[in-house]
């Protein structure tokens, strides 16, 4: 039993050299496995380094308002300490579990000696990080199923290759090794070309401006070699692991069994086993359980914690899953027969036969194709669900309004300020700087802004009241009837909160989405602020139409404005550029998606191409019969397409229970709204995409199986 590792090797490369296009296929599915997260590394390690300035930790600072026309420089106000109150309870003093909700956060209260707060926004930060580094590596896991796949299938389709090999007196450990070669130098090839490709595409992603923070990269471009490197061994070790059944079932070959003439039918017989039990009840039973033990888990544990168990009950469904592709696959077979056969009563009736008899082999593709889709769906939902709540926002704080700076030597006094809003049916709130620190406030002129809420039967803004944004409410747990309490020299100031809303206090400035949506909002007349903020009153202005019935400020009345104030923004240009940027920012998921999308066809590919090589005699016959080549090919791209709507179906369940799972998880983790809605037009493109990703997959296995030599396969066999 002597080792001949040349004759292994010439039996791998002339294997590699007859089977050109599976290997390709193999190649790409781990070059493309590797090339995404690569690619990832490389914009992460040169964006997460940029850091955002840093947080004033003033308790009540006014925003800096030197600038070319008002060089004025307003003192902070004294106040040593912010408590929050509700009546009734003492608020929290903490939050529980390992990895908490940034909602009520900071319910403690401030003071200039408690630790430094975290940096505003920068758990979102590290929560899409962490999304963009885990759907690269589901990319990769993409590739890993596709060696798998190949590698545990390539011993079923040559088994009458290996047995005659063995035959002719080759020893099974030869045979055995010349897998393990084979499967070195695709897995070898694979990683080596996904790390090459992966430098060009992240730079290109860089130049974009596209980043794995949402911030913009860092001007010097890094490589993590150490991490490549050990990605590179990863990929070749997948290779290298597929390759351990095969290896196996070549000692457990039958030659005699293998060698004799067999039938289609054998096939499903062989596997017939495998779809017995109760493994049916394991989706169902796994739901229920979780149903019923979901609210407690909620009520114990950190929202991290939640997710990331709620998340692994999801992925062990979509597993269990697979229990209900082959039904699923032959449901699809019977809709397909239906729908064509008056169409293509030959293609359809052969492909429904054949993919009956050997469902066992399209569950591979079925799952990789479903988890894509489903990774899509999912990624989808969380963009349309964060373009929702910036759209939603901006509809209510920003777009209806234009900004406007008061000049600093030609002030409009009050006479011809309702004389200009009544000719120009508008409405004007003047408002002071912003302050900075961990409780940003700005105040507003009551005679402004007690109308308009009269109008709506909202409570008045008087001294001694305030109202917050939903952020900045979120941030501290507060809530209508809490009180904002501020101590310092003067003694107690007691404000009680009598709104939370978002559709008054927010003006257009420079910063974090974050700071942007977070501000208290006062009125004049509070003594605390008399010294400093109170100064700057009416400095900045904001418009919008007296009436409800329009979406901003016509041109008649910007031009009326801009004689006695300086026009600054535009509420509705600045809404659209903060969409455009959210867009920009989820750029980097549509390239992971992209290339996880690309190896899904791949994979598709490469099983129709191991099928048609396992096939030939199949297909010989057929021609033989009469069948023509188009005939063929038509019953190939029919098989792909039942693949594609099986795994659409699946990834719509998958993907929505996803996108729902994060949804929820973003909502409760971070500080904004977001709700999750079922879109059926998304769904429908998606499910678009998946049918014409795997119909284009199986155009080459297709024109494969019409160039095969009928001769020569009868011959063979």
């Amino acid at each position: 039993m002597a080792w001949n590792l040349s004759l292994a090797l010439h039996l791998a490369v002339r294997s590699l050299a007859h089977h050109r296009m599976i290997a390709v296929a193999t190649i790409l599915g781990v070059a493309l496995g590797v090339c995404v997260v690569a690619a990832i590394l490389i914009v992460d390690v040169n964006t997460a380094r940029v850091e955002p300035p840093p947080l004033s930790r003033t308790i009540i600072s006014p925003a800096n308002q030197a600038d070319a026309d008002s060089p004025e420089q307003v003192s902070p106000a004294i106040v040593t300490r912010i408590r929050f109150e509700r009546p009734g309870r003492e608020p929290e003093t903490g939050s529980k579990g390992l990895l908490p909700t940034q909602e009520g956060a900071a319910r403690r209260g401030i003071t200039p000696r408690a630790p430094a707060s975290p940096r505003r926004g920068e758990e979102d930060y590290q929560t899409m990080r962490l999304a963009v580094r885990l759907a690269s590596l589901f990319s990769f896991f993409v590739g890993a199923v596709i060696v798998f796949y190949t590698m545990r299938f390539s011993v079923f389709s040559r088994a009458r290759e290996f047995s005659l090999t063995l035959c002719i007196g080759e020893f099974r450990h030869n045979v055995s090794a010349s897998l393990v070669i084979e499967a070195f130098l695709l897995g070898g090839s694979g990683a080596l070309l996904g790390i090459l490709l992966s430098l060009p595409l992240a730079a290109g992603l860089l130049a974009m401006g596209l980043s794995t923070t949402g911030r913009a990269p860092d001007a010097e471009f890094t490589l993590p070699t150490n991490e490549l490197i050990i990605l590179g061994v990863i990929g070749l070790s997948i290779a290298l692991l597929g390759v351990l059944s095969p290896v196996r079932e070549i000692y457990r070959l039958n030659i005699a069994r293998v060698l004799q003439p067999r039938f289609l039918s054998s096939e499903r017989l062989q596997f017939m086993q495998h779809t017995r039990g109760f493994g049916w009840l394991i989706p169902p039973l796994l739901a229920g359980t979780w149903l019923a033990l979901r609210p407690f888990l909620q009520s114990w544990i950190s929202v991290t914690i939640f997710f990331l168990i709620e998340i692994s009950v999801v992925l062990i469904l979509a597993s269990a899953a697979l229990w209900w592709i082959k039904p699923l696959l032959q449901g699809m077979v019977d809709l397909a027969g239906k729908m064509l056969r008056t169409l293509l009563p030959l293609e359809t009736t052969l492909a429904a036969r054949r993919m009956s008899l050997s469902s066992h082999t399209m569950v591979f593709p079925v799952a990789a194709v479903m988890l894509v889709f489903s990774l899509l769906t999912a990624l989808h939902a969380v963009t349309r669900t964060l373009q929702d709540e910036v759209g939603d926002w901006s509809r209510e704080a920003m777009r209806p309004y234009s900004y406007y700076r008061m000049p600093q030597f030609s002030p409009v006094d009050e006479e011809s300020l309702q004389q200009l809003q009544h000719d120009y049916r508008m409405v004007l709130f003047r408002l002071s700087a912003k302050s900075e620190g961990e409780f940003p406030l700005r105040l507003i002129r009551r005679t402004d802004i007690n109308p308009w809420l009269e109008l709506q039967g909202r409570h008045p803004l008087l001294p001694g009241t305030v109202m917050l944004s939903r952020t900045l409410a979120a941030r501290f747990d507060l809530r209508t009837d809490d009180f904002v309490i501020f101590y310092g020299p003067s003694g107690e100031h007691r404000f009680r909160i009598i709104d939370v809303a978002d559709d008054i206090g927010f003006y257009a400035e420079d910063g974090q989405y974050i700071d942007l949506k977070s501000y208290a909002l006062f009125s004049d007349g509070n003594p605390v602020f008399a010294g400093n903020l109170e100064k700057t009153l009416g400095d900045y202005i904001k418009a919008r139409p007296a009436g409800n019935g329009r979406d901003r400020l016509e041109r008649w009345q910007e031009n009326a404005l801009q004689k006695h104030y300086r026009f600054m923004k535009s509420g509705h240009s600045v809404g659209s550029w903060q969409l455009n940027e959210i867009n920009r920012d989820f750029l980097i998921f549509d390239f992971v998606l992209i290339m996880t999308i690309i190896l899904a066809a791949v994979g598709v590919t490469n099983t129709l191409l191991i099928q048609v090589h396992s096939r030939q005699r199949e297909f010989s016959v057929l021609r033989t019969i009469g069948m023509d080549r188009q005939q063929v090919m038509r019953m190939l791209v029919l098989e792909g397409v039942i693949i594609a709507m099986v795994s659409a179906l699946l990834a719509l369940v998958v993907g929505n229970i996803l996108g729902a799972v994060s949804v929820s998880f973003l909502d409760r983790f971070s500080l904004f709204d977001y709700r999750f809605v079922f879109s059926p037009g998304d769904t429908a493109w998606i499910t678009i995409l998946a049918l014409i990703t795997c119909s284009i997959a199986a155009l080459y296995p297709a024109v494969s199986a019409a160039r095969i030599s009928s001769a020569e396969s009868l011959h063979y066999e």
